[in-house]
């Protein structure tokens, strides 16, 4: 059952449509400098995934799921064409639309993140984000303080904090996603997102981030048996969050691609 996706819209309706679809545990909020930066060439559509920002809850985060809801969006807002953009889980959630859907996908773009099995991760952040009284808290430091000695990684602590929102009704805080779903689905999430049979033969652009450990240098040619246009860029100075930590590089890169 598709759920309605929450988006943030750089509007300019006269332009081609782009569709950014976020990470793990991120937002359409992480993608707001990009989509203002595009939007000048660009009608943007920076959307929450179910059980991200604010897009309605789901028990479930199987491909499929995530594929139709994509769909009900584009049919709400008569996008039959358009640019797919999506980063991390996004960018599998993008690679599985892409080949379901090539007549819809003009060019796809996927950032950091390779067709493949990934090792476990991030199952230590979901249990420090679970181990917040969050209802208890009194600010957002706090919230920080907490998280520090099972979270020492100080950009990842922001980035977890970009979750944590006012519950109006108690006073307190609460986790904008939905940590048990998204806890529960981090086996099925690391998994490849496509099938053997999967192809998509238009223009693909994979973007890297050269200190990110997400893509290695042989994902590239394992990948051009889904996608046979396949080029990849490397932007210096940046690791998995390319668009965050070399913003203007990244840029660089989809610029060039975009002419």
């Amino acid at each position: 059952m598709a759920v309605p996706l929450h988006s943030l819209r750089f509007e300019n309706s006269a332009a081609p449509a782009l569709v950014i679809l976020h990470g793990l545990l991120g937002s359409s909020r992480n993608w707001s400098t990009i989509g203002k930066a595009l939007q000048d060439r660009f009608d943007v559509h920076a959307l929450d995934l179910r059980n991200h920002g604010s897009s309605p809850h789901a028990g479930a985060m199987r491909w499929a799921e995530m594929s139709a809801d994509l769909q009900a969006y584009l049919d709400r807002h008569k996008i039959e064409s358009m640019i797919l953009m999506g980063h991390s889980l996004g960018g599998k959630v993008a690679m599985r639309y892409a080949c379901e859907n090539p007549a819809v996908v003009k060019k796809l773009i996927i950032v950091d993140i390779a067709a493949k099995l990934y090792p476990p991760h991030h199952d230590n952040e979901f249990r420090a984000m679970k181990r917040i009284p969050t209802a208890e808290l009194t600010s957002r430091k706090e919230a920080e303080e907490l998280l520090e000695p099972m979270v020492p990684d100080w950009a990842m602590r922001q980035f977890l904090l970009t979750n944590l929102v006012r519950a109006e009704a108690s006073g307190g805080f609460k986790w904008q996603v939905n940590l048990e779903t998204l806890h529960a689905s981090l086996p099925h999430l690391r998994q490849n997102s496509l099938l053997e049979t999967d192809r998509y033969d238009q223009a693909v652009l994979l973007v890297r981030g050269a200190n990110s450990d997400f893509v290695d240098d042989s994902d590239a040619e394992k990948m051009r048996c889904w996608f046979s246009h396949l080029r990849e860029q490397i932007v210096p100075s940046a690791g998995h969050n390319v668009h965050v930590e070399n913003r203007k590089g990244f840029l660089e890169v989809l610029d060039a691609y975009l002419q």
